[in-house]
């Protein structure tokens, strides 16, 4: 299985995500925005990313909604604006130093798409990757004000577990937002640590999106 991180304006918990891959000897996949990549104060995250080996790809440049929230159907962007994006953050990859024509793999942003976007994605050379439904780790950026749209670290780490012992993690794509907004005082990403002995502990290798679709 992998563990996937987003990155896009905020990033407090990057260095505590980096610390514990780190400590536990294991490679994360790190999707990142252009406006993450362009952000002065994030660029010794990007390139301690580089230094300990995890893979780097693109989140969108601008972090577009491609498509309406109550149908797919209701497409945003032009297919001109959404290649124009994702070749500009694919032109910012490139200057903090990652090789963009060797990207395979991107996860579009707010980890929304349509069929049209995953087919424009593709001509250039991406394959459009998401979380694995059925976890909701995803739901680490919500936060109380949001009412019952929130769901806390607890009941998080208590549908994963439930999750896993009915039907395991093999192959799950495993999504952490690196930051959140300042009213979710629980963060997921404290949490990594156990996460990882735990799942370490259940027998799961934990590989890159490369590694794992190979």
């Amino acid at each position: 299985m992998a563990l996937i991180f987003t990155g896009h304006d905020l990033s407090e918990g990057t260095g505590a995500v980096l610390a514990a891959l780190n400590r536990h000897h294991v490679k994360g996949s790190f999707f990142l925005t252009g406006d993450y990549l362009r952000n002065l104060t994030f660029k010794p995250y990007v390139r301690r990313m580089l230094r300990d080996g995890h893979y780097v790809s693109g989140h969108s440049d601008k972090h577009l909604l491609v498509s309406g929230w109550g149908s797919r159907d209701v497409l945003l962007v032009t297919r001109d604006s959404f290649v124009t994006d994702v070749k500009a953050n694919l032109n910012a990859l490139q200057r903090a130093g990652i090789d963009s024509q060797n990207l395979s793999y991107y996860i579009p942003s707010y980890e929304w798409y349509t069929s049209e976007t995953v087919n424009w994605a593709k001509v250039l050379g991406l394959s459009s990757v998401n979380y694995t439904p059925g976890i909701r780790t995803a739901a680490d950026y919500t936060y109380p004000e949001m009412g019952t749209r929130y769901l806390s670290s607890e009941v998080i780490l208590d549908n994963l577990w439930s999750y896993e012992a009915r039907f395991g993690l093999n192959g799950f794509m495993l999504l952490i937002h690196m930051g959140t907004d300042d009213r979710r005082k629980d963060k997921l990403y404290h949490h990594l640590d156990d996460i990882i002995r735990i799942l370490k502990g259940k027998g799961y290798q934990l590989v890159d999106v490369p590694e794992l679709l190979k």
